[in-house]
């Protein structure tokens, strides 16, 4: 660790931390502190060295009392995604309060920027701000220097993503018939696509997206009919991987009989967000779809959205049913897979994100399968997180399973970005029909130096506030009798 405290003089650096070529340790001149560390050797994700800034990274330390340009040297440490932090400072006089001073430019790989403070912002804390790992390799702070902050310049996506005008002749010809219907649907308003039992290959291409109110795609079979794409490890994303995506402001999309696959190599890195269906649609309804990926398998992605999953089989590892809204599961397969190619590791089967009006997730009747030797019920993610499970089989037929470690108690009990508004369970039973969830179970959650106390458990009565109608309202009926006609073409 290089650290280099000079005189006061203009041009000279107050401090400099490089973090390039040794691991440091906290400073206590500078008060440098920080809540985790990388050191990836070359070849393995980025190969960075330094400060981990995730969901709950940051860094802060004390700069002397002179105006200068902080230079911070970061990028992504997975791949090529977008990546950014956010400044905040603290000034002399105010003893814990902290403002956003600046954020800067979105990088793709290793780069510096510069941020200018004034003399009297002398406290620094550091997040990232895009929603991906980001690691902070070098901190410098440089006296007297007003660079000009340049407009930043958008990152062009690395992912080759649906668009209406691409060319489909190098595709196969399952995976042209495809794209050819989903744009003549998206275009012209013929509304029904049926697919044959066949693997429909997108290759790398992502973000297929259903454009039009009303699409309906059909399969022969759950198992014989397959929508497969497969994005590079490096450019994985809650955003940018999906295989299919409902656009916003999309309405009755309706899904059934085939499987929808995302095949990123998650076991590359043990770690990767590959989307199979992003929904930021409304009036979805699933039945008889099987949808496999490993993070982030589905995404409902909009706030008061309804949705509707009928005898339904999700495949993942964590989060893998994440996001907010009104979505309610009705006999359906949740079906973890091991966290790692090692087989250790722990699940999570949900992260809701409800919105402050949502009812978030309801599970009901649904079968909890898993490879994996520790699960999560769920976890909170962000705004108002809501999810329950109702009369729920636990399955062992895949191997044993617990539900209980350090930092699962049925629920992961420390939040990403919050606390949970409301988690529960109602008679969760094994496959003999014997209820194993307990009369009662009262669960600390913490964030950071939040607490909260709840009785994960329901009575029967608070079980009742769950029903279809009273999550999807009136819509609930109209879901339960969706049937296109099929339209074959």
């Amino acid at each position: 660790m290089l650290l280099v405290v000079r005189s006061v003089a203009a041009g000279s650096y107050d401090l400099l931390w490089d973090f390039s070529a040794s691991v440091p340790t906290t400073n206590p001149d500078r008060g440098l502190s920080y809540s985790g560390l990388v050191n990836d050797a070359e070849g393995v994700k980025n190969g960075l060295k330094g400060i981990k800034l995730n969901s709950s990274g940051w860094c802060s330390f004390t700069k002397g009392p002179v105006a200068g340009e902080l230079r911070l040297t970061f990028g992504p440490r997975n791949g090529r995604n977008a990546a950014s932090l956010q400044v905040y400072a603290g000034e002399s006089d105010e003893a814990d309060t902290y403002h956003l001073v600046d954020t800067t430019c979105e990088v793709d790989m290793l780069q510096t920027q510069t941020i200018p403070l004034r003399a009297n912002q002398n406290k620094i804390y550091i997040t990232r701000l895009r929603n991906m790992e980001t690691v902070l390799t070098r901190i410098e702070f440089v006296e007297g220097v007003y660079a000009h902050k340049e407009a930043c310049a958008p990152i062009p996506s690395p992912v080759r993503v649906y668009s209406a005008d691409m060319r489909v002749d190098t595709m196969s010809v399952s995976a042209t018939f495809f794209i050819r219907a989903l744009m003549d649907a998206n275009k012209t308003g013929h509304k029904t696509i049926y697919l044959p039992n066949g693997v429909y290959d997108l290759g790398e291409l992502a973000l297929t997206a259903i454009e039009a109110n009303g699409i309906a795609i059909i399969g022969e079979s759950m198992e014989g009919t397959v929508i497969v794409n497969a994005p590079d490890y490096r450019y994985e994303s809650i955003d940018k991987s999906a295989t299919l995506r409902i656009l916003p402001g999309v309405q009755g999309t309706y899904l059934a009989n085939l499987t929808i696959r995302n095949e990123l190599d998650y076991y590359h890195d043990n770690n990767g967000r590959a989307v199979a269906l992003w929904d930021q649609g409304t009036k979805t309804v699933c039945r008889n779809v099987r949808l496999m990926s490993h993070q982030d398998t589905y995404y409902a992605d909009c706030e008061g959205g309804l949705k509707y999953f009928e005898q339904c089989e999700i495949y993942g590892t964590v989060d893998f049913i994440c996001g907010n809204g009104n979505v309610y599961f009705k006999e359906c397969l949740l079906h973890c897979l091991p966290r790692s190619k090692d087989g250790s590791g722990t699940d999570a089967l949900t992260a809701s994100g409800a919105g402050k009006e949502d009812k978030g997730f309801v599970f009901e009747s649904c079968v909890v399968r898993s490879e994996c030797p520790v699960v999560s019920l769920g976890r909170s993610w962000k705004n108002y997180p809501r999810c329950v499970f109702l009369n729920t089989r636990l399955d062992a037929s895949k191997g044993k399973y617990e539900l209980e470690n350090r930092d699962i108690r049925r629920w992961t009990t420390k939040g990403m970005t919050t606390l949970p508004e409301r988690f529960g369970e109602y008679r969760t039973t094994d496959t003999e029909g014997n209820v194993v969830s307990p009369d009662e179970q009262i669960v600390e959650f913490t964030y950071r130096n939040e607490q909260k106390t709840m009785n994960t458990i329901l009575t029967e009565e608070e079980a009742s506030h769950y029903t279809m109608e009273q999550v999807l309202g009136e819509w609930a009926k109209e879901a339960i009798q969706t049937t296109p006609n099929i339209n074959k073409h």
